[in-house]
């Protein structure tokens, strides 16, 4: 089913995600609509918040690399990269971040199985920006506070 991707504002994109103990029925559930949202929407990864769903699921579809998991962490990071991100929660705006190009990563994939794995490029990337959503953490808060500001006041409009 494809869901409402919540936009900037919307409380359920700043609140802090439950984790998720093990995968089953509804979590499974979620992360099909996740999938068929994440597709409509030609994004490259989702996040459960940003349904409306307050819990650490999280979809990655970019590079060759799919994901599709729970409880995203970082274990190491390497040198800083910037570039271009998006975000359907703020369409229509897209600003360069830093973020490390290399990271060794782990999650809870859809068999219940800890996975711990490396990332590079913009696979890494959207394991990041996903992640940061289980936080209540956009894109936007990686910016200079002067960017992100004219961002928001245009946003007003």
């Amino acid at each position: 089913m494809i869901c409402e991707i919540r936009k900037y504002g919307d409380p359920a994109l700043f609140l802090h995600a439950e984790t998720v103990e093990k995968i089953g029925t509804a979590e499974l559930d979620t992360l099909t609509n996740m999938w068929d949202t994440m597709i409509h929407n030609r994004c490259v990864g989702l996040s459960a918040p940003q349904i409306g769903v307050s819990k650490r699921l999280f979809i990655v579809n970019i590079g060759g690399v799919t994901i599709r998991g729970a409880n995203p962490e970082v274990l190491k990071e390497g040198t800083l990269v910037e570039e271009m991100e998006g975000s359907p929660c703020i369409p229509g705006i897209q600003r360069p971040v830093r973020r490390p190009g290399k990271i060794t990563c782990r999650y809870l994939d859809i068999s219940g199985e800890l996975i711990e794995t490396e990332l590079k490029g913009v696979a890494a990337r959207a394991f990041l920006h996903e992640k940061d959503h289980h936080e209540g953490i956009l894109f936007l808060d990686h910016l200079k506070p002067i960017q992100k500001r004219m961002i928001l006041k245009s946003l007003e409009k």
